[in-house]
């Protein structure tokens, strides 16, 4: 029995023993900008014979440990993109280690301060800001605008070329808000990364992402941030917002308001009707004039609070108010048969509308051991209420004598709103050398539709009256590492999404929806020589917007009337995308195989007595197409001139209908070709020169029939202010020839022919700065893709 127990105890000693001479050896590895770098390989070798111990790969946010009871031995550290570092094992205890870039990768990009690197970084391509011409762009949506691949606009509109729109996210949080683009200045950002095929933790309806990193925040307490804009076209925008920060340990605290009136722009567009029935051949002449106004306020709120490098969390509000907008228009049609002109209508068309508008997001991002945890709980409340009236003059085409006009009046009602909540939580692990992430979200949204009208006669128009209860949830793992210089990752996500549809309180079965999809990705990039290179593959899908599955039907005139399609099918696209970089060039291939694509139609109303009625409606092709694009992009910095060079060309086989029954091949290439420049001058001075010209061609369902050309022109200063900060002005032309018009043709059973004049456009923009901070903001927000339905 002593025996037994000396035994024991010994044993017990032994292994307390064994583990005391264990010891933790960790740290945080980061870029030369002091950004966490994910997924470098650590390997412990033993000394003096370098034989392979142990390893683990670093987490999201740069950080490793290794368990070992070695005392001597060296840390080996790898990364695509970065020069191998040796660290003694000793030295190693809770140091930062930082990676230097491999000059045989990046060559002379890492020269020049001022040129901006793009290059591949694991599933995305990486463009620096920071040290780059690009941080004196002016606002984070002009410097989106100079990023390889990217299409940005003020209103915060932003493309990937090839991809289409695309989901935006500023350090991890989801951009709710367009406008917040314009609000944002582009010497904050450090990076923006392109994501072409998103991973399966992004929904299937993502197209493409943009993620920025801003830079890391200096110094606490007060700051602020004032910008005010002012647009004139055929009237004037003014807008205001302020950004007040207080920043004091882990505790971040931003509020915002921004105040506008919005009225610079008017829709001219000019349509051309051609249509058939039996022998006779229709035509119309459309004149359509549109002027909008509307008034807004959004007050915002966000705070976070980092407990330590390994928790945060925060929340964010914000309200949204448009208590006025009002829209006039002008629609005028001459009507011709068989060349002969038979009447013309005359519609004033008047609109007013107001909305408010509640976003909410909470979040928590933190580390338990290795385990990375990411949970988002996100909130959408809007109501929007529409009153319109319609006046319609009809007159009849007269021989000797005038005929008499008609006039019919509509009045029109519509009430809509969104009750959303979403929820999504993601966990990281690191595994095999590499790094596995699961994770699900689940979304509900309760929507309703009340349309109603009152005409001075009939109209083959009816009142609606729906309700929507959809669901949507989703599951997702994925997987990446490095094998030396490659990284590799795989995922797959599912989808489930539910629709019961009522109207009136009926529930219409036809319409509901229950369907579940499988979604693969993959990505494996690598460089070659100097030349970096990626491939991806993704599988994704476009629900049907709201508005687009409506049944409402609106009148337009006598002979138009538009409605939505509650029968539409989602999209499913299969993208294959390769990207290559070397120095200041990149390439961009991106092939798609597109299933059920939304267009819109132009066909006889159904059910209507009057074969000359029309109906303006979404439809889904018929037919499956191929898509090519290529985009070629030139970056060079030449002494204080930055020019960027690129050329973006589609190629596709889209088969359509035409008015007389044929079916009709869209696969003329389409060519854009953009030159800007950015030239510093003396005392703070910047100069920016662009142009754009694209030609006649076919892209999706539109045939392009004009060559487009556009010229803009801007001036930019810097003015110190010392103890009071910075003062940026930014002065605009754009358009400066008004040479930018657009002629196509939407084909169909009646074929539709748009024309759209050009106006230039002056803008200028006045931001003050004192004791600026950024926000540490780290929500990823959920249920992205459904609420952009809304």
């Amino acid at each position: 029995m002593c025996l037994r127990m000396v035994t024991m105890m010994v044993a017990m000693m032994m292994t307390v023993m064994g583990s005391a001479r264990k010891q933790d050896v960790g740290g945080r590895v980061i870029d030369a900008q002091g950004e966490p770098l994910p997924f470098v390989n650590v390997v412990l070798l033993s000394l003096p014979d370098s034989s392979f111990v142990q390893g683990t790969v670093t987490d999201e946010q740069g950080m490793f440990k290794i368990s070992t009871d070695k005392k001597d031995g060296l840390l080996k550290l790898t990364c695509i993109g970065y020069e191998t570092q040796y660290i003694p094992l000793k030295a190693t205890a809770g140091l930062t280690i930082e990676m230097k870039e491999d000059a045989q990768l990046l060559d002379e990009v890492v020269v020049k301060s001022l040129l901006p690197k793009t290059h591949v970084k694991g599933d995305a391509m990486r463009t620096t800001v920071e040290g780059t011409i690009l941080e004196k762009a002016g606002t984070v949506a002009d410097a989106l605008s100079k990023v390889p691949s990217l299409e940005a606009e003020r209103n915060g509109s932003v493309k990937v070329l090839g991809r289409g729109d695309a989901e935006v996210y500023i350090n991890g949080r989801r951009v709710q808000d367009k406008s917040e683009l314009s609000r944002l200045r582009s010497d904050q950002i450090q990076h923006v990364d392109v994501v072409q095929n998103p991973g399966a933790r992004y929904a299937a309806s993502t197209k493409a992402v943009v993620r920025i990193t801003l830079k890391k925040a200096q110094g606490e307490g007060i700051s602020f941030q004032d910008n005010a804009g002012g647009i004139y076209q055929y009237g004037h925008t003014l807008t205001n917002n302020l950004d007040v920060n207080y920043r004091t340990g882990g505790l971040d605290i931003t509020a915002s308001f921004w105040a506008g009136r919005y009225g610079h722009s008017k829709s001219l567009q000019k349509d051309d009707m051609y249509y058939l029935c039996g022998q006779d051949v229709y035509e119309g002449y459309t004149n359509q004039e549109t002027k909008n106004v509307w008034k807004g306020w959004s007050p915002q709120l966000q705070i976070n609070y980092m407990v330590d490098n390994n928790h945060s969390l925060g929340a964010f509000y914000k309200y949204d108010r448009h208590p006025s907008g009002d829209m006039s228009s002008d629609f005028n049609t001459d009507n011709y048969e068989n060349g002969r002109y038979i009447e013309r209508s005359e519609s004033r068309i008047w609109q007013t509308d107001n909305f408010s508008k509640h976003i909410f997001n909470a979040y928590y991002n933190g580390k338990i051991g290795q385990l990375g945890i990411d949970l988002n709980i996100d909130g959408l409340f809007d109501d929007t209420k529409d009153e319109g009236s319609t006046e319609e003059t009809m007159t009849p085409a007269g021989n000797e004598v005038p005929q008499a006009a008609t006039v019919r009046r509509i009045e029109s009602n519509t009430n809509s709103s969104n009750n959303f909540w979403a929820s999504k939580l993601v966990f990281t692990y690191p595994l095999l050398k590499g790094n596995l992430s699961l994770g699900g979200e689940y979304s509900y949204n309760h929507r309703t539709d009340a349309y109603s009208y009152i005409a001075t006669d009939y109209v083959p128009v009816k009142a609606t009256d729906t309700e929507i209860n959809e669901s949507s949830s989703s599951a997702f793992v994925e997987y990446g590492r490095p094998f030396g210089r490659v990284f590799a990752q795989v995922g797959l996500r599912y989808e489930h999404l539910t629709n019961d549809y009522y109207n009136f309180g009926q529930r219409e079965d036809e319409v509901c929806r229950d369907y579940g999809d499988w979604f693969p990705t993959a990505v494996v990039s690598a460089p070659v020589g100097p030349v970096q290179l990626s491939l991806s593959y993704r599988c994704d899908i476009e629900r049907p917007n709201y508005s687009n599955l409506s049944s409402s039907t609106i009148y337009l005139n006598r002979y138009s009337f538009q409605s939505g399609n509650p029968y539409l099918k989602p999209t499913y696209t299969h993208s294959l995308v390769m990207n290559a970089g070397y120095k200041w060039v990149n390439l961009t291939l991106n092939y798609g195989r597109i299933k059920d694509i939304l267009t819109m139609s132009t066909e006889p109303f159904p059910g209507s007595e009057d074969p000359l009625i029309s109906l303006v409606h979404p439809i889904n092709s018929k037919e499956d197409f191929d898509q090519l694009s290529v985009n070629l992009s030139f970056r060079p910095t030449i002494g204080c001139w930055h020019p960027l060079w690129y050329a973006f060309c589609v190629f596709q086989n889209y088969k359509t209908p035409t008015a007389d029954g044929s079916m009709l091949t869209l696969n003329k290439p389409f060519v854009t070709l953009v030159w800007q420049n950015t030239v510093e001058l003396p005392k703070g001075f910047r100069l920016d020169a662009s142009m754009q010209w694209a030609n006649h061609g076919d892209y999706n369902n539109f045939r392009i029939i004009r060559n487009r050309f556009e010229t803009s022109l801007g001036v930019q200063r810097d003015i110190a202010l010392r103890r009071l900060g910075s003062l940026t002005l930014d002065l605009r032309c754009i358009d400066l020839f008004n040479t930018n018009k657009t002629n196509a043709v939407l084909y169909g059973p009646r074929e539709l022919t748009v024309h759209n004049p050009a106006r230039r456009t002056f803008s200028l923009d006045v931001t003050w700065k004192f004791n600026e901070a950024r926000s540490k903001y780290r929500g990823s927000g959920a249920g992205e893709k459904q609420k952009a339905r809304m």
